[in-house]
């Protein structure tokens, strides 16, 4: 899901995303959520327009989604019933214009992660010449200027699901999450997150060899009650808080101490890579997911040696802090796709009646002990639509007979009040049938701005940036392929925190060009031919493009007749342009054999036997102990002896492991950016919202990761595409 608010202003220097929020969207005094001032339910916001006196700002669609259904407003505004109050002199009324969006995405795998939700636009002056009934609508499209609501220059918006999409928007229907057992792993993304339950231990210091054993530690603490702790990773950073229930208010919880930044090492989230390789030897790739989710996510690929590794990190406890060894099977493991409670995220559905009066005790007692608006915006309300016409009597017939705080209304009042809200209701359809689920909307728009799983044809657009538009083959060719990717491509970028928008665009916009747009997962190899004198390239040999996993049954070369000349000698493409030299004595290669043997493959093309066996030891199919580090310093690897060596190079017999699933293919990406060259990183983090014009950054993280500007110009269409795709410009 990509989801960005409903205006959209630049981003101030160093503005916070949920600052930025807060400042665009600015809710109008007794039209929150989820109670009016005159404590019904409010299924929305109203959002003040702020510009004016100026040209007004367009709305525009939140997500890619489909209208539903619109309506233009009418130009009777300031007369009844638009306008409640047109018997009073000087008074302005509401627009009735809407536009009704449902939205089909996708937060993580499976059938789970495919989810739908509703986005409401109402009381709009005028509506966008390209909004229509039926039709798509894509993120950041303009749908129409905000109007006037009861004389207030504002529109109101809110975002709601129906019962079969809540379990799958928050991975449940119940006030609290399940603490008995770890969260899903369907859908995993933003802060990760540790139940502890009593009588946890809390030490002076982790083992020196990372092993479970407490001997020689020191117990600073055992905990009483449970405690929660959340573990922040971005720009290199590491930070870490711990909450405890408060015994005072129900659904609050209270940070203990100050947030821990980097306490269990500088440059913490850089330097995952470094922390899975020293404390996890014999499956690194399995450790940097420890360390990344506090727990192995993709079990189909990755297996932790041995099955009970620990985690040990410094957590805060009451007074004090200490090390605990969070891997444990007695703490279990979330993130935010799970909404935990101690987060403050709260199920609110104890009002069971079809009226839209608030009769919520959770509410209530919120409002008692003063702590409603701190709590306000996490609480997630089940209640019945309120633009729906036909129910309009059932939902507020209440008003005729009053309550603790309203008078009864008279006959002819409530008369106007129902006309009024005739004028603004519509027929929702299948929406009327029950009661929906209703989100704060701006918090709504936090939260999964955290999620960053990209649609299949987010990265279809990326993939055909630099296609012919005229070229049907090509585009049709590259959308078939990335359906086959796309779920990998996400899990690999949540495997590697590669989950804003800076480091996805470079991610894409990178392995785009390095994999021949999904094409190419496998380098091939192109004819030799002599033209006038003049080395040139031929046509690409037949041999070189077949699977080796599922057609070949080996990798390419591993017969005599399969040798290509290709790999080992200078390559020149079809014009007579030089590509590159050969491949036998560079990157830890030892000959002719290993040149064709480690040819490029995957999404990032791992190139060279390095390269390889970095990779190979990564994932734990490869030992350290079974080769001899920088083999290609030994002098006779100089003089391309590979006989004489007396360093011993690695042994990988099947290089054709990296393309064997798609998995493999998009992790060596991962992997080289973040572990391999993982400077990389840091360069990408130095890209600012705002600057998809900036060249430099492309040109700087290609250089860091390629050592050289090979296809710079595709590098920055791609990556561009990818901004305009992620990004919040407009």
């Amino acid at each position: 899901m990509i989801i960005s608010p409903p205006l959209l202003k630049v981003k101030q220097d160093d503005e916070t995303d949920a600052a930025w929020i807060e400042r665009i969207l600015t809710v109008v005094d007794r039209r929150g959520y989820p109670v009016n001032g005159y404590g019904s339910w409010h299924g929305g916001i109203h959002i003040r327009q702020t510009d004016e006196g100026r040209p007004a700002e367009s709305v525009r669609a939140i997500a890619d989604g489909t209208v539903i259904s619109l309506r233009k407003s009418s130009d009777k505004r300031d007369l009844a019933p638009f306008n409640i109050n047109a018997d009073k002199p000087n008074t302005k009324g509401s627009n009735d214009g809407y536009v009704l969006i449902k939205h089909e995405t996708e937060i993580g795998s499976g059938d789970e992660g495919k989810v739908a939700f509703y986005s409401l636009y109402m009381h709009l002056k005028s509506l966008a010449e390209t909004v229509k009934a039926g039709d798509k609508v894509y993120r950041k499209d303009p749908i129409g200027l905000p109007g006037m609501v009861d004389g207030v220059n504002a529109f109101h918006f809110q975002i709601f699901c129906d019962d079969d999409n809540i379990s799958k928007l928050t991975g449940r229907k119940t006030g609290e999450l399940d603490i008995s057992k770890n969260g899903r792993t369907d859908a995993v993304y933003g802060d990760i997150h540790f139940y502890l339950p009593p009588q946890t231990k809390f030490y002076d210091k982790a083992p020196a060899d990372n092993s479970i054993s407490t001997t020689g530690l020191s117990e600073l603490y055992t905990s009483n009650v449970p405690l929660y702790a959340s573990m922040t990773l971005a720009q290199g950073k590491c930070t870490m808080v711990t909450r405890q229930k408060n015994t005072q208010t129900d659904g609050k919880y209270d940070l203990l101490g100050e947030p821990l930044v980097n306490a269990d090492g500088d440059d913490y989230e850089y330097n995952l890579y470094k922390t899975a390789m020293r404390n996890y030897k014999e499956s690194p790739s399995a450790g940097f997911e420890l360390l990344r989710f506090g727990r192995v996510i993709n079990t189909d690929h990755e297996t932790l040696v041995p099955a009970d590794a620990p985690l040990w990190m410094t957590v805060n406890y009451p007074g004090g802090k200490g090390v605990i060894n969070l891997a444990d099977s007695s703490i279990k493991k979330f993130s935010d796709a799970d909404f935990p409670h101690w987060t403050g995220w709260q199920m609110v559905d104890d009002d069971s009646d079809s009226n839209s009066q608030c009769n919520s005790a959770i509410i209530k007692k919120l409002h008692e002990v003063g702590d409603f608006d701190n709590q306000c915006g996490k609480l997630i309300c089940h209640f019945p639509f309120e633009w729906e016409k036909s129910t309009i009597d059932i939902r507020f017939s209440w008003l005729k007979t009053g309550n603790e705080e309203h008078e009864p209304m008279t006959e002819a009042d409530y008369a106007k009040f129902k006309s009024h809200a005739e004028a603004l209701c519509f027929d929702s359809g299948a929406l009327s049938s029950d009661r929906l689920w209703h989100f704060e909307p701006k918090s709504f728009i936090r939260h999964f701005r955290k999620c960053s799983w990209l649609d299949s044809e987010v990265i279809e657009k990326v993939m055909t940036a630099n296609a012919s538009k005229k070229n049907k083959n090509a585009l049709e060719g590259i959308k078939n392929i990335t359906l086959e990717y796309y779920a990998d491509i996400n899990t690999i970028m949540r495997k590697y925190n590669l989950s804003d928008a800076n480091r996805i665009c470079h991610f894409l916009g990178q392995g785009a060009v390095e994999s021949g747009y999904l094409l190419s997962m496998q380098e091939t190899s192109q004819q030799q031919i002599i033209v006038d004198g003049v080395q040139q390239g031929g046509v690409i040999v037949e041999a070189s493009t077949f699977n080796e996993t599922t057609k070949l049954g080996h990798w390419y070369g591993a017969l005599k007749a399969e040798k290509d000349n290709y790999f080992s000698g200078k390559k020149y493409n079809s014009r007579g342009g030089y590509i590159t030299g050969s491949y036998s004595w560079i990157n830890g290669n030892c000959g002719d054999v290993d040149a064709q043997k480690f040819r490029g493959r995957g999404f990032k093309m791992l190139t060279g036997l390095n390269t390889y066996s970095s990779y190979w030891v990564y994932r734990g199919w490869l030992s350290k102990n079974d080769f001899d580090k920088y083999w290609w310093d030994d002098p006779e690897y100089k003089k391309k002896n590979s006989a004489g060596m007396k360093k011993k190079p690695p042994k990988i017999g099947n290089p054709q492991k990296v393309t064997e699933n798609a998995y493999n293919c998009i992790d060596t990406g991962g992997f080289f950016i973040v572990c391999f060259k993982s400077k990389v990183l840091k360069i990408m983090d130095e890209d600012k919202i705002g600057k998809s014009d900036d060249d430099s950054i492309i040109l700087k993280v290609t250089k860091n990761k390629n050592g050289a500007d090979k296809g710079i110009a595709e590098r920055k269409i791609a990556t561009k595409k990818a901004k305009e795709m992620i990004d919040d410009e407009v």
